[in-house]
Parts: C-alpha cells; structure tokens; sequence
C-alpha cells in the first residue's frame, strides 16, 4: 500500500473503514483511529491536510498518523524508488485501537528495558516509582514481537504503553491501589498516578484507564470519606469529576485546580521537572 507525502488524511480514513462523524469547515471530526471514545475529538483540518487528537494530545501529518496506527517506527518505509512515497506495511486490516489488538504469548517480568525507563523518565517518572508499580510485558502481535511498560489492572489485564503505542491487554478495568487509606486519589491514566506518587508520595488510588470507567468506580468510591478527583483539564476529565460528584455520597474534591494551565498532571510535572533541571 503506497501513501504518497500529499496523500489526504481523510482519504486514507476512508480507505481504512473511518467516516466523518461531522464536517464544520475545513475541520472533519472523527472517532479517534488511535483509541476508543464515545464523542468524537479526532480533527482534520482539510485545508492543511494535518489531524490532532484532542483525547491523545497529539497531531501531525499523514506520516506521523501511520506510524502511530503501525505501532511501530519499523512499519513505515520510505521508498527510494518514488521520491516522497511512503510504503505502508499493515499488520493487521484495521488501525490499531486500544482493546481491539489481539496480543499472545505474554510474558511480564521486572521492569529492566532501558529504553522503556527513559521513555518514563521523559515523562517525569523516576525508576524507584517504576519499579513499584509497573512492570515490563512483552508480548507478540500478529507474529511480531513487542515490549512496553505494564500496568495491570483489576481484573488482571494490563494497560500498556511505550515510545510509540498506547493500548490495553484485555480484560479492560480499572486499576485499584489500597494501602488503608481514609481518602482515595482518581486519575485518568497510570502515568497520572505516577506523577502524583512523584510529587506527593504513595496514596490510595483509583486509575480509570478510561474515563468512559467511571461506573466501575463507584462502588470502590463509596468506601473512602473523602476523594479527590486529579483528571483531565478538559471536557471529558471535567465531565468525569462531575460524574463522580453526582454519583457518590462523599466528599468530592476537585484537584485538577493544583495543574490548572495544563492539560493533566503529568504534563505539570514534566515542566516542572523540566524547570528544576534549567536552574
């Protein structure tokens, strides 16, 4: 399958089964190719052929979406037979989507790959929290061999993440952290409550692993006195929160004021690592 570099984004949507939900403009909203939602944030302005993800927080061009679809930097091959083709070699007939990959052979062990502890250091995360909670997985996809930083979850699934991907090995849940606690911390993602335990210590914890997770919450919630909600600065993260305000019968706290100015916490602890280094 050749994409050439002026190739339109949503040409190639279409060719992989995405419509537009919505057209306003030069902007085409999508379902995110990348993750799972329920309302579309995946933009495409059409006049400069480039996409964000509002949900992932990232954007570029056609190049940039590929290679994330691939998983893998090693999928997208730039042909020197056809100046500015772009060969793109699927390994499986739908993009990738968090829960939708099939993964066997699964191995975890102690967290040891340098480069998924620098990919935790880029985020901020030193490897004595690392070590704590994550581990690392290694598992094959569609007979191809991968490894990423593991975070299990309740039901004994594990969300995963590394340099280049961002998925789940089903069973999809959440993820619960009790250490005996009178209050409980919520976070969106397990790089989140990672960045808490560096800027504040261990804590009792909620990680949603989705905000669409929040009933699945509840019931942990309703044994705490009081909770404080650290989710997203923006409208699925605030419409979180609400949620569990609405719902639980406990004091709800929302933290989400301590990052205000950026989008989630780990973001806040980046630049704050970011700045601490400058001095």
């Amino acid at each position: 399958m050749n994409i050439s570099d002026n190739k339109k984004i949503t040409d190639f949507l279409h060719g992989q089964g995405y419509q537009p939900v919505s057209i306003k403009g030069s902007n085409w909203w999508y379902m995110s190719p990348l993750r799972n939602e329920r309302t579309a944030s995946f933009k495409v302005d059409v006049n400069k052929n480039l996409w964000y993800d509002f949900g992932f927080g990232k954007g570029g061009d056609l190049r940039t979406l590929v290679k994330l679809l691939c998983h893998d930097e090693g999928f997208v091959q730039f042909s020197n037979h056809s100046a500015g083709t772009m060969s793109y070699v699927p390994w499986s007939k739908q993009p990738v989507k968090n829960t939708d990959v099939a993964f066997t052979n699964i191995e975890t062990m102690v967290l040891a790959n340098r480069s998924l502890l620098y990919y935790l250091k880029e985020r901020g995360i030193s490897e004595n929290v690392a070590f704590q909670y994550c581990k690392e997985v290694h598992y094959t996809n569609h007979g191809k061999r991968y490894f990423a930083v593991g975070f299990a979850n309740h039901s004994g699934g594990y969300e995963i993440r590394n340099a280049y991907f961002k998925g789940c090995i089903s069973p999809k849940d959440i993820s619960v952290i009790a250490q005996g606690r009178d209050c409980c911390h919520v976070f969106e993602g397990f790089i989140d409550f990672l960045s808490y335990v560096e800027l504040h210590g261990d804590c009792d914890a909620i990680v949603l692993n989705s905000v669409i997770n929040v009933p699945k919450a509840l019931d942990v919630l309703s044994k705490y006195q009081k909770v404080y909600c650290h989710l997203d600065n923006d409208e699925a993260g605030r419409n979180a929160t609400r949620q569990i305000m609405e719902s639980c019968a406990r004091e709800i706290i929302d933290a989400s004021h301590e990052y205000v100015g950026y989008k989630d916490i780990n973001e806040f602890l980046c630049r704050k690592t970011e700045h601490r280094y400058r001095r």
